[in-house]
């Protein structure tokens, strides 16, 4: 059975704002700072080091070993290897884990990403790799009350995702809302934390302070 953890902004070495427990190196935060929250990290999952991911909005999908040259860019990372960990970074975006008996998942999707396909695109490479029975849980992310984007990008985005849809009067996003209606029409089992990151000052929200860290969704196979 798969390993699953979600880290909040606690119990790192970074300063604000990225105090403190910080895993993104690309946000303007001290590197050996990172460095040291990643260590921290490992610690936690008393494991390999984890494997992170450039990620850029897109809809790649990458199958990690211990042979793989890293980094890699991608929005997902797929395994079949035992105890080597997969990490997606998310201060907003929807982190998704999935896991099942033979292959896990790591999955970074925002607006972009769930418009764009890297849910679909994910399931399918793990289901080519034997993953069967795929079972998804969503971490902290921004809740629909929270995701106001401006009325064409709002128009455009529940056009091609219908379950995205809030109100046109708030004309605001319901990411998870989309994401797990993905999940279930390519038949994972879902359910997540519910846990907003705009609202909830434990963990990093760019919509909430631009300048800010990034926590981590982490799965072991």
């Amino acid at each position: 059975m798969a390993q699953i953890l979600f880290t909040s902004r606690y119990g790192g070495t970074s300063n604000k704002p990225f105090d403190s427990l910080n895993l993104g190196s690309h946000v303007g935060d001290r590197s050996e700072d990172v460095a040291t929250n990643r260590n921290l990290l490992k610690a936690m999952l008393s494991r390999r080091a984890p494997v992170f991911m450039d990620q850029v909005h897109g809809n790649e999908v990458v199958e990690i070993s211990s042979e793989t040259n890293l980094p890699v860019t991608a929005d997902a990372l797929i395994t079949r290897e035992p105890g080597l960990p997969l990490v997606v970074l998310t201060a907003d975006c929807l982190p998704i884990l999935i896991s099942s008996s033979v292959v896990v998942g790591a999955i970074h999707a925002g607006r972009k990403g769930v418009l764009n396909g890297v849910i679909g695109k994910s399931v399918a490479a793990m289901r080519a790799l034997g993953g069967t029975e795929l079972v998804a849980k969503i971490g902290p992310a921004i809740c629909s009350e929270c995701y106001e984007v401006d009325q064409q990008m709002y128009e455009d985005a529940v056009k091609k995702v219908s379950e995205l849809a809030t109100s046109p009067a708030k004309h605001c996003l319901d990411l998870l809302g989309g994401a797990k209606s993905q999940l279930e029409n390519f038949g994972v089992k879902v359910s997540s934390v519910d846990i907003c990151t705009s609202h909830n000052l434990n963990f990093f929200s760019y919509r909430r302070v631009a300048k800010t860290g990034r926590s981590a969704g982490v799965i072991v196979l």
